[in-house]
């Protein structure tokens, strides 16, 4: 009899599946699978269903949609390997998602800030966040052999693991170049490492003279050293805010900031009071010349 838990775990074995979307729907349906799991799989009733979900209703709208699309994407396929006809998420659907307000900060102070920085490391790391409008995970898991010198582009695997291309400008190639420099101009591996070797060599991502890749927390940690205001977050929300307050279409900002979505656009398109200032001055203008 194949239960829930072993088709389960055949639906997480598909090879489509990039890591990290594993272990979230690992982690969004294990709640199902701890009280179900053993069960054969017509178990998994418009009832079982519709009680899962209403357990999940204290939770915020995100999170809600984001267990109700790990259920849904696997009963989908559950019913594209005959192992389920009838659809329990029929009548169910997700909860509205508010748009949620812009965190950009003013771009001069940004940029003023990000001038005082003096490691070298830390400077090419927060300038290339910053132009390129990149999550941070993005950027730390980047590597030297990424990097099209020539093109001044790099090849990014973004969320689903979902390629695009970023390119830099000039000031950040330079930044770049002298941080490599101080690491003896390698070629390859970890683009943005510790400045201490790994102590636990064979758990750490490293770079080949033995330093580690630069985790999230390290990350963070030196920003907020730098700007303890400030969350780091803030550099990528404010890179696509002035995008989107100078002329940047939003296939433009879909194409600039990875997201697949409109609508996750919107909390930089609907309340940008700059763009709103630009667009209205442009239309007085055209009015003035008839």
């Amino acid at each position: 009899m194949l239960t829930l838990s072993h088709t389960f775990q055949m639906f997480l074995a598909q090879p489509t599946f990039a890591a990290r979307t594993r272990e979230s729907y690992a982690e969004d349906l294990a709640p199902l699978m701890r009280a179900l799991g053993e069960a054969p799989i017509s178990a998994l009733t418009s009832h079982v269903a519709t009680d899962f979900l209403a357990a999940q209703e204290h939770l915020a709208a995100s999170t809600y949609n984001r267990r109700f699309a790990a259920l849904r994407s696997f009963v989908r396929w559950l019913q594209d390997q005959s192992f389920m006809e009838s659809d329990p998420l029929e009548g169910l659907r997700c909860r509205p998602l508010r748009p949620l307000p812009s965190r950009a900060l003013n771009a001069e102070s940004v940029e003023a800030r990000l001038r005082t920085i003096q490691d070298t490391r830390d400077r090419a790391l927060f300038w290339l966040i910053y132009e390129g409008g990149l999550r941070v995970n993005e950027t730390l898991s980047l590597n030297i052999e990424d990097i099209d010198w020539t093109e001044r582009s790099i090849r990014l695997h973004g969320k689903g693991d979902r390629l695009r291309d970023m390119f830099f400008s000039r000031d950040v190639s330079k930044l770049l170049a002298k941080y490599l420099k101080t690491r003896g101009d390698p070629t390859s591996g970890p683009l943005f490492v510790t400045h201490r070797k790994a102590r636990a060599p064979r758990y750490a991502d490293l770079s080949a003279d033995g330093y580690a890749r630069l985790s999230y927390r390290q990350a963070d940690t030196l920003w907020k050293h730098y700007t303890p205001d400030w969350d780091l977050l803030q550099l990528r929300h404010t890179a696509i805010s002035v995008r989107a307050a100078n002329s940047y279409t939003e296939v433009d900002l879909k194409r600039f900031s990875g997201h697949q979505s409109l609508r996750s656009l919107e909390r930089y398109i609907a309340d940008n009071r700059e763009a709103a200032k630009r667009k209205a001055r442009e239309w007085e203008r055209r009015q003035r010349s008839q």
